[in-house]
């Protein structure tokens, strides 16, 4: 039986990847100097803030990085306030909340958001009646990878990663847990992607919460 679930945030219980798309497109804009040219999805596979932004103008220092990281994190908070209506938790995920706690299944946010997007998310989403704080761990610079983070909520849990599921939308993140040797991986997102989550290890897939199955806990 699995005794603890570990979530993602981006991508998984908040569907905000084209807020994140418009705030890259924006930055693009500013600091490429091919900024002429359509933005490229594909940059956005595997690479972090700083790592991206090195990808669209590698002549920018690090601290400058940092600056415009810093700068495209807060336009994409602003366009989420500007589309109220787009901006909620995933369809199911608070019925699902709700049947761990009545199971008493603890449970953690594993994020690679950093700590302004987490408190906007808190406030936001009021996630303070899910989760304990102490429970969500999230990009503070101290860990090297997704997977990395993942360990750490188990740790924070108390609980054995082979004895958790774990809930991404990323193919590099279900990799991490597949080699780290999660208990249940569960890939989420549009039904056309499903076949490439199950390759990078997922063992099930789902849209929404709505299509998580309880038989699972007990897997």
């Amino acid at each position: 039986m699995m005794k603890a679930v570990i979530f993602d945030f981006n991508g998984t219980l908040f569907f905000d990847s084209c807020f994140h798309m418009e705030a890259w497109s924006e930055i693009y804009k500013e600091i490429s100097n091919e900024a002429d040219q359509e933005l490229d999805p594909a940059l956005f596979c595997g690479q972090n803030n700083d790592e991206l932004i090195h990808t669209i103008a590698p002549d920018l220092t690090k601290e400058e990085r940092q600056k415009v990281s810093v700068r495209k994190e807060a336009l994409y908070r602003d366009i989420c306030q500007r589309n109220p209506e787009r901006v909620h938790l995933t369809a199911g995920a608070e019925k699902l909340f709700l049947e761990l706690k009545e199971r008493s299944i603890p449970y953690a946010l594993a994020t690679a958001s950093i700590i302004d997007n987490v408190d906007f998310y808190f406030d936001t989403f009021r996630l303070g009646q899910w989760f304990e704080r102490e429970m969500c761990v999230y990009d503070d610079g101290a860990y090297a990878n997704k997977g990395e983070m993942q360990l750490e909520a188990a740790r924070r849990l108390g609980t054995a990663f082979s004895e958790c599921i774990v809930i991404e939308d990323s193919i590099g993140s279900i990799r991490y847990a597949r080699e780290n040797g999660a208990g249940v991986i569960i890939g989420i997102g549009s039904n056309p992607i499903h076949p490439e989550l199950i390759r990078a290890g997922a063992m099930h897939c789902i849209s929404d919460f709505t299509e998580f199955d309880l038989a699972w806990l007990r897997n």
